[in-house]
């Protein structure tokens, strides 16, 4: 089992992942206690899936995903390009969506990882961030990283703009140690946050969070939330920006290659998106991840930026909107931002 996990971690190497780990399958009770005990004060908000998986999320071993196995595959991608999207101004998108989808890319990557094990007799299934599993918990237990005040998996080295799949096989591979948490007294990201989404240190209320509000949740945004979102069109990096792990060169632009910024992105602005129709945005976010918040959440998205901004030039698009979007959503929030807009006094 030595000489397979280091021809594992060879094959991974060679597939594009920056990191890898394994960790034996042994129950998660206390991360298990954590995500009843997340759910149960509700700060999953509307993503009632959370709830639905959440016996699986605790146990790899669940019928629901591989009840034989024994060692859970930690694999890490760095995805934070150097290159930045200076399109859709005067919004932004979060880093990881600047290039393309990274769920078939990741998937893809594993499948050499799961012919080997299964050459091997052993059973094999990936998790691309699509199957309910703990993905942090597994990469903390891998001693891929630690998982920091702001919630996110940090790899020392990589920081946390990181993607994370896992390979649950039935192989039983040497285990690596646990990392010990490394944050110290260090409270920026909990502080930095525009919304205030930090309960304590690692318990996030995804209700506040912007990433939650620009991408999962369906309907109005309240009004008292807008203005903190800022100029974020689609999710929120702050909290990681200001991290010092965040600091590190990372591996360079070679490993991040895949996700560079698109350049449909530049032929944009945020005003576009209140112009979009379902056709158009079908076009535009094809093969991003842009496409999982849908036309009408871009739009009402994109209306809070322009009503952020402090620009009266977007004041015709923003009325053409409140009046005639197909979505009520919209309008309303094109009604707020013209309104916001409206009320600053002339500037020079």
């Amino acid at each position: 089992m030595d000489a397979l996990k280091a021809a594992l971690a060879s094959l991974a190497s060679q597939q594009g992942f920056a990191r890898v780990g394994v960790a034996a399958v042994t129950p998660l009770t206390a991360d298990a206690a954590r995500l009843h005990a997340w759910l149960g004060a509700g700060h999953h908000g509307s993503m009632a899936y959370m709830a639905e998986t959440a016996e699986v999320r605790g146990d790899v071993t669940h019928p629901g995903l591989l009840p034989q196995a024994r060692s859970v595959i930690v694999l890490a991608t760095p995805y934070a390009h150097p290159q930045l999207s200076e399109g859709l101004q005067p919004g932004k998108l979060a880093r990881y969506a600047q290039g393309r989808d990274y769920h078939a890319l990741l998937y893809d990557r594993t499948r050499p990882l799961k012919r080997l094990l299964r050459a091997h007799g052993a059973l094999a299934r990936s998790c691309v961030d699509t199957m309910p599993a703990l993905e942090r918990a597994w990469a903390a237990r891998a001693g891929l990283g630690f998982v920091g005040k702001n919630a996110c998996i940090i790899v020392p080295g990589l920081g946390s703009h990181v993607l994370l799949s896992l390979v649950v096989t039935s192989a039983e591979l040497p285990p690596d140690e646990p990392m010990q948490e490394r944050c110290g007294s260090c409270t920026l990201c909990l502080t930095a946050c525009p919304t205030r989404a930090f309960v304590a240190p690692r318990v996030l209320d995804a209700r506040r969070c912007i990433s939650y509000l620009t991408i999962e949740h369906e309907g109005p945004i309240e009004p008292a939330l807008r203005p903190d979102i800022g100029n974020w069109l689609f999710g929120c990096d702050v909290c990681q920006d200001v991290c010092p792990y965040n600091k590190t060169k990372g591996d360079g632009a070679a490993s991040t290659a895949a996700f560079a910024p698109r350049g449909r992105w530049s032929e944009l602005g945020a005003e576009d998106f209140l112009r979009m129709d379902e056709q158009v945005f079908d076009q535009y976010s094809r093969q991003t991840p842009v496409r999982r918040a849908g036309r009408v959440s871009m739009a009402r998205n994109a209306a809070i930026v322009l009503g952020n901004s402090r620009d009266k030039r977007h004041l015709p698009v923003l009325r053409w909107a409140a009046q005639h979007d197909p979505d009520a959503v919209v309008r309303e929030t094109a009604q707020w931002s013209v309104d916001r807009l409206s009320a600053l006094e002339d500037e020079v």
